[in-house]
């Protein structure tokens, strides 16, 4: 495959927008409490999918995928985002985007302790360096004085996504909705169950104290994180190998770090970029071996 082709440039396109998510919802969190803003980022992305459903006259998916795909808004949207928000409250963009790497290496584990997949030595070589890497994230800050208990939970807390993210990986694995499809009611189910979540948050609620950034914000987390990467990424599945794709997501933490760099001024020391880098040769290496004992047809 051409690094020039379609599905390459879908690829970059989406991990771009994907690491993208964390310093827009650090930005969001300035007004808008971690439950209340996973409510209307995917209650708006839900509505606006399925408007798109109902024009183009989507078919329901059969019964057996309907139970799946509302267990995985659930779990891939509603757990996921309300955990990931509530540690960005205390974390750093820069240390979501450098733990985030470390995601499929936690399916990788959770797939051998949970549905008891063969694992090679090689691909626990590569689980046990992606966890090295972690280690290195949340120990090595830039300025120690930046040391606080809340922003280690916060780091801490960044895990639960990844083995949340696991469990939505083996409930969809026999989804066959298209993907399209399939994100319209992930999101919309998903987006109607922060309901009682965000009434939680109720007192919490008030103006913005910085409408622009906020909604701006919003919009960016919900039309290109929740719609268009999406898209995008569904685009690079179909034109890619699994190694490839799973070798591509670990431009995120590049991306990642680029995006609060510029625009929340985030630094990143040599050490944790390290990390970084440990982390995605971990997962890398992970991948490599999974995808090896399955031959591509």
């Amino acid at each position: 495959m051409s690094p020039r082709s379609p599905p390459c440039w879908a690829l970059i396109a989406s991990t771009m927008i994907f690491a993208s998510s964390y310093t827009l919802t650090k930005i969001a969190l300035v007004d808008l409490p971690p439950f209340t803003l996973g409510l209307a980022r995917f209650v708006l992305a839900g509505a606006i999918l399925v408007l798109w459903a109902v024009v183009t006259r989507q078919p329901l998916p059969s019964r057996a995928d309907r139970r799946r795909l509302i267990a995985a808004g659930l779990l891939g949207v509603t757990a996921y985002f309300a955990v990931e928000n509530l540690a960005l409250q205390w974390a750093n963009a820069t240390d979501a985007a450098l733990l985030v790497a470390s995601y499929p290496a936690l399916t990788a584990l959770a797939d051998a302790a949970v549905n008891r997949r063969r694992t090679s030595a090689f691909a626990w070589f590569g689980i046990g360096l992606a966890g090295l890497g972690v280690s290195v994230i949340v120990v090595a800050v830039p300025d120690a004085s930046a040391v606080t208990p809340m922003r280690l939970w916060g780091d801490l807390l960044l895990l639960v996504p990844g083995v949340l993210w696991a469990f939505y990986t083996f409930v969809t694995r026999e989804v066959t909705t298209p993907p399209l499809l399939t994100i319209t009611w992930q999101d919309a189910v998903g987006g109607l169950a922060f309901v009682p979540l965000a009434l939680i948050e109720l007192p919490r609620w008030h103006w913005p104290t910085q409408p622009s950034s906020t909604l701006a914000a919003l919009a960016g987390l919900t039309l290109l994180c929740s719609i268009a990467a999406m898209v995008t990424y569904a685009r690079a599945l179909r034109g890619l190998s699994s190694t490839t794709v799973v070798t591509g997501l670990n431009l995120v933490p590049l991306w990642g770090l680029l995006i609060a760099a510029s625009f929340l001024h985030e630094q990143a020391v040599p050490v944790q970029v390290i990390g970084g880098l440990i982390v995605c040769v971990g997962v890398t290496l992970t991948a490599l071996r999974s995808t090896a004992e399955v031959p591509e047809v």
